[in-house]
């Protein structure tokens, strides 16, 4: 099987293969959607759910040539890819880059220096160009960018680099990290920020902006990028983030840095891959716990009881015979956020844990009954966070946090689960259910950063059991594929079971 990477550098073409390889090929990168079968096409009859990155048994996007090599592998078969060294940079040395990074910093005032994992990650991905790099919150994902955005400065790898975040306060953040990490101003940096309402500035080398922002831009704008960095990647899986990709297409950097990349054979780390190029590094929590970078994490599932029989035999009844799937998980949704007795119990032990707080939830109505009942009962300060509120505020919901003690800050995942950064949080409440990988990762990411007054996060997880002996409920069912991501990461967790009742 013989492969030849294009010209432009973004495809490869299959020049010779026999069928049986062919036919591989073709499985191998035709993968299904999530969720496939509620589709409304596959429902009609019209698609069966399958994405391929194999078009017209000839085209290959050029960031899967690592899963071809690995296909080839698995079923032992002969593999000649031409022209794929042209994708990486092979006059970089390591021991060269490590001096430079080590020398960079050497007398920073905060005594910041770059670890060897950073280093390595950094050099990894300044080599490779075209990667994807799954480094553990707390990891140092911003300084690992700006060790490879200062070198391609410096060393005039590259001109004009596109730097791009999920949201605002991502944007102020790493704006103010690179700032701080370039000390005596050493390389020329000069950012440009891109979100709402902000003024563009002429002769900015470095432009760090929102998805939702950039992808409102022209394709022509794209034109004057040589590289393009995707923070947290793991939302690249989005229209609008795979739309800038496209449009770059004069970047020869092109590199995502994630602390949850998507399971390998999965169709959203193809689409991960396909757009940048494969995973080359990967630092987990586990060992940058071991290693003392960040704090443990102790998990306390706290499995709720409260459902009179009738209802929960009501509920099995829906599951069993009148309801599809998705309606029954939605009534269970809408009947815990409506009980009272459930939302005495949780703000009970959201008030009674010392020190400060996280609580996420994901229904807007939900995080405000929390919110206004502990402000009523609690003698904890307690602040709220949606998708609503202004990104200043939330930055001074994140200082108070920082300075001070008792601090509860209620906060939807969509806004405090990714990329935000507070190292003194002691506690992260789950109140309602996920079974989502990322989501669950990224949410106790926040937690693992270290700070002085504390060497472990607690995670309290509550668990909705409405089940019966013969039959789980769906969020009992999520508490177990969250229960399985604890042990996959190698985090402690104890169940505790209570009861009381649900309708007081």
């Amino acid at each position: 099987m013989e492969l030849t990477l294009t010209e432009n550098k973004q495809l490869l073409r299959i020049d010779s293969a026999t069928e049986m390889e062919l036919e591989q090929l073709n499985i191998s990168l035709n993968k299904r959607i999530e969720s496939w079968r509620f589709n409304p096409l596959v429902k009609k009859g019209l698609w069966d759910g399958y994405i391929s990155y194999i078009k017209d048994d000839t085209w290959i996007p050029s960031g899967l040539w690592r899963e071809v090599m690995l296909i080839a592998k698995d079923y032992n078969y002969d593999l000649k890819l031409n022209g794929i060294t042209n994708l990486f940079d092979r006059n970089i040395q390591q021991e060269a880059f490590e001096e430079w990074a080590l020398d960079f910093f050497d007398g920073h005032p905060d005594g910041i220096s770059p670890r060897d994992y950073q280093m390595d990650a950094a050099f990894n991905i300044l080599k490779f160009r075209r990667c994807l790099a799954e480094l553990a919150t707390s990891a140092g994902k911003t300084l690992i960018s700006f060790l490879t955005v200062a070198y391609m400065l410096e060393k005039q790898k590259a001109e004009k680099i596109l730097f791009i975040v999920p949201n605002v306060s991502l944007v102020v953040q790493a704006s103010e990290d690179f700032l701080d990490y370039n000390w005596q101003n050493r390389v020329s940096i000069k950012v440009q920020q891109i979100y709402s309402g902000q003024k563009i500035r002429t002769g900015r080398n470095v432009v760090i902006g929102t998805y939702q922002s950039l992808v409102k831009k022209k394709a022509e704008y794209f034109d004057q990028f040589d590289a393009v960095i995707i923070d947290e990647t793991h939302k690249a899986k989005s229209q609008s983030i795979k739309t800038i990709l496209s449009k770059c297409k004069n970047a020869d950097y092109r590199f995502g840095l994630s602390g949850t990349i998507p399971k390998p054979g999965s169709l959203d780390r193809l689409t991960l891959m396909s757009h940048t190029g494969p995973v080359i590094t990967e630092v987990t929590a586990n060992y940058l716990q071991n290693e003392g970078h960040i704090a443990k994490c102790n998990v306390k599932v706290i499995k709720m009881d409260y459902a009179t029989q009738a209802t929960k035999e009501a509920f099995r009844e829906m599951a069993f015979n009148k309801y599809e799937s998705k309606d029954v998980f939605k009534f269970e949704q809408n009947y815990i956020i409506n009980s009272p007795g459930r939302l005495n119990f949780i703000c009970n032990v959201i008030s009674r844990i010392p020190r400060n707080s996280l609580v996420l939830f994901h229904r807007i109505e939900h995080g405000q009954r929390i919110y206004e009942k502990l402000r009523q009962e609690s003698d904890k300060r307690v602040y709220y966070v949606d998708g609503g509120t202004d990104k200043d505020i939330r930055e001074e919901y994140k200082k108070k946090m920082e300075a001070g003690e008792e601090v509860v800050i209620v906060a939807s995942y969509g806004t405090f689960s990714t990329g935000i950064s507070i190292k003194k949080i002691h506690n992260i409440f789950f109140t309602e259910s996920f079974k989502s990988e990322v989501i669950i990762r990224q949410s106790i990411g926040r937690g693992l950063r270290q700070h002085s007054s504390k060497d472990s996060v607690n995670i309290i997880d509550f668990v909705d059991d409405i089940s019966l002996p013969d039959w789980d409920n769906y969020l009992i069912r999520h508490a177990k594929a969250r229960q399985k991501i604890y042990k996959e990461q190698k985090f402690k967790y104890d169940i505790k079971n209570v009861t009381f009742e649900g309708d007081i």
